[in-house]
């Protein structure tokens, strides 16, 4: 199979996400598994639509809605591996869930990677 290179301003026609380097690269994030940094870089992604539609706090803090469902889509895994991934950043403070009941998905705050108790710098 031949693919094609990319020539110039090709490269912006596509999204992207983005996870931080220091996910991939620092010791304290290597309990996480792959698919739970993909979720992180996905959570981010997420926040942009969340300034869009003012999903902001009493605190001013942002939140997003992701339901598992559509994170099982997203990423192509179950529901049981999305709701495993969601729990491996949440047990390690980047995300804390806030539920709302009555079938609602729930709120995800997503938390700064650099600003938590253990600073981790690029």
């Amino acid at each position: 199979m031949a693919l094609s290179y990319y020539y110039g301003y090709e490269a912006d026609k596509y999204s992207f996400i983005r996870i931080p380097r220091v996910m991939v690269t620092e010791s304290i994030f290597s309990s996480l598994s792959l698919q739970a940094k993909i979720l992180y870089g996905l959570l981010l992604d997420r926040i942009g639509v969340a300034r869009k539609n003012d999903w902001v706090d009493e605190e001013e803090r942002i939140y997003v809605i992701y339901p598992i469902a559509e994170i099982q889509d997203d990423m192509s895994i179950s529901k049981k591996k999305a709701i495993e991934s969601l729990a491996e950043l949440e047990a390690i403070g980047l995300v804390e869930k806030k539920q709302r009941g009555l079938g609602q998905p729930n709120i995800l705050y997503v938390k700064d990677f650099i600003t938590s108790d253990a600073v981790v710098s690029e």
